[in-house]
């Protein structure tokens, strides 16, 4: 079990970081002033100093890829009985998103934050969800492929 946290983990934290690039990247083209932006601006503005919102943005990002992925593998684990899947599950992506919340200063606005944190849990939940049916598509292949299933069959071979 640890090793496979610390793969789906691992992975998870990749993605993070890519989509900290991904982000920044939408983030640069939409304020369509021909600079990158490695951090939100207003983030930069609260924190002074553009390296620590950086510094600050990439860690929320990759933490919450990494509290993904664990949330991943709670999913996953049919060993677990679903209540301890669902515990694991939502409270893996509310230690993810607490970063989230703090560099976004969900605390100011308490609605804000509550929509928010819903909004973000829909959305990982339905991006997880849409992984696993891909890989149980994938696995389902795989295996008909083995058993021979969805070969044609030509008659004259029988």
């Amino acid at each position: 079990m640890k090793k496979k946290a610390l793969k789906f983990g691992t992975v998870g934290f990749l993605l993070g970081c890519f989509a900290y690039l991904l982000f920044s990247t939408v983030v640069s083209l939409r304020m369509n002033t021909g600079d990158f932006y490695f951090a939100l601006p207003a983030l930069t503005n609260n924190y002074n100093n553009e390296l620590f919102a950086t510094i600050a943005q990439i860690a929320t990002f990759t933490w919450l890829g990494l509290a993904c992925g664990i949330a991943y593998l709670f999913s996953e684990n049919v060993e677990l009985e679903p209540l301890k899947q669902a515990v694991g599950y939502l409270v893996s992506l509310t230690v993810g998103i607490l970063p989230l919340a703090w560099a976004g200063q969900w605390f100011e606005h308490i609605f804000i934050g509550i929509f928010s944190y819903i909004i973000i849990v829909a959305i990982v939940s339905l991006l997880l969800f849409v992984i696993g049916l891909v890989k149980l598509k994938c696995d389902v292949n795989e295996i008909k492929q083995a058993v021979g299933i969805g070969k044609e069959v030509n008659h004259e071979d029988i």
